[in-house]
């Protein structure tokens, strides 16, 4: 190890370095040590930390709920979105280490891997989850072989997912005007609805607007936020995602009427009405306080547009258990935006970047749904082709 860490003056204070690769060569160089044992004593830990894949192991045997562990704070955490970091998680505790956890990495074998996904597709879970558990753990092999070394393949790679497993599809129904007027305006959740209805957004993205995203002179409206199920804002689930569209002239006028009740409603609750606060401080945290208690410095009041009348705002588990009394969910409303809009001529290019697709083949394949006035016009256009 002493021959492979440098050390050298600079100053008044000292700087490790070492080579991380020939061809070209690099190396990875700190200062700042105040002696030369306290760099070198830093230089060693660095190369170990790197030489291993910077998750901290070094053991030549190591248990798999270990290394996952290792890999998914020092790994996974600081490189994806909260709720990527979580889903991981979840997927690990859950579905994995009660069955596999305790192999060793450097004995783990594709038939564990094969047992594995047999044993999830025996408790039922759908082909979806068993996929996503499998890629979970295929990416954290990967990352055992390389930069880790701490094995030489992949036992995840080519394991294929039992037929038994079922292929849960979400039903995606196209909800008609008939279907939606049935809804009761008296519903507490109803403006939620009316926002899915006319905008397409996901739910999450639904719940994360604000009065200041929406600009009442041009009907455009601003989507640079959602806000997740474990209670904290996060950013728009892709690039694309962040965006901006218009809303149409009806729907723009309930929303005026909407802004007004609500503030009527403040009014009237005074302190008692529940403001809610983002924290970005504390990983972006919805903090929800009375509006008599003053928030301490840092916290951003986020007007949102669902709430219930007393402030509080609407919670995804909430709103959708409702849908499923009325035999819809979120997805509906989605797949309702995009198939009409297509059906009535839209470009799919624009009703993708309504959506927030970057592609719009994702949303022809998703969100638009052939339906029997688009039937009808396949017909119409092959007739006029036909009788020339």
């Amino acid at each position: 190890m002493s021959t492979k860490i440098r050390t050298r003056k600079r100053g008044n204070t000292y700087s490790y370095s070492f080579d991380i690769s020939k061809h070209p060569r690099r190396m990875k160089e700190k200062g700042g040590f105040a002696t030369e044992d306290e760099a070198f004593d830093a230089g060693v830990k660095a190369y170990t930390d790197w030489k291993n894949g910077n998750i901290g192991i070094t053991s030549e045997r190591v248990k798999l709920r270990d290394y996952l562990a290792s890999w998914l704070e020092n790994v996974v955490r600081p490189n994806v979105k909260r709720t990527t970091y979580q889903n991981y998680k979840s997927e690990i505790n859950t579905h994995i280490l009660p069955i596999i956890g305790d192999v060793y990495v450097q004995e783990l074998r594709p038939r564990d891997v094969d047992q594995l996904v047999n044993e999830l597709a025996k408790k039922g879970l759908s082909h979806g989850t068993i996929q996503q558990t499998k890629s979970v753990l295929s990416n954290a092999m990967k990352y055992a072989v390389y930069p880790a070394e701490l094995i030489t393949a992949n036992p995840a790679a080519g394991i294929s997912i039992p037929r038994s497993a079922p292929r849960k599809v979400i039903e995606r129904t196209v909800i008609t005007p008939e279907q939606f007027a049935a809804i009761s305006k008296d519903e507490k959740y109803y403006h939620t609805y009316k926002l899915l209805y006319h905008t397409g957004l996901r739910l999450s993205e639904a719940l994360g607007l604000t009065w200041e995203d929406i600009d009442f002179s041009t009907g455009k409206i601003s989507v640079s936020r959602q806000r997740q199920k474990r209670g904290y804002f996060d950013t728009p689930k892709t690039i694309s995602s962040r965006r901006t569209f218009y809303a149409d002239s009806a729907f723009l006028s309930y929303l005026k009427t909407l802004k007004a009740t609500q503030s009527v409603q403040e009014m009237r609750l005074g302190e008692a009405y529940q403001a809610v606060y983002e924290l970005p401080a504390e990983d972006h945290i919805c903090v929800i306080l009375p509006k008599k208690i003053t928030p301490p410095q840092g916290y951003i009041r986020r007007h949102l547009l669902c709430v219930l009348p007393n402030g509080i705002p609407h919670r995804h588990e909430s709103v959708e258990a409702r849908l499923r009394e009325l035999n819809l969910n979120p997805h509906s409303f989605r797949h309702t935006h995009a198939t009409r809009l297509i059906e009535a001529g839209a470009k799919p290019v624009d009703v993708a970047a309504r959506l927030g697709h970057a592609d719009a083949t994702i949303t022809q394949n998703l969100y638009t749904h052939d339906t029997e006035d688009m039937q009808r016009e396949t017909a119409r256009i092959f007739g006029g082709i036909v009788d020339r």
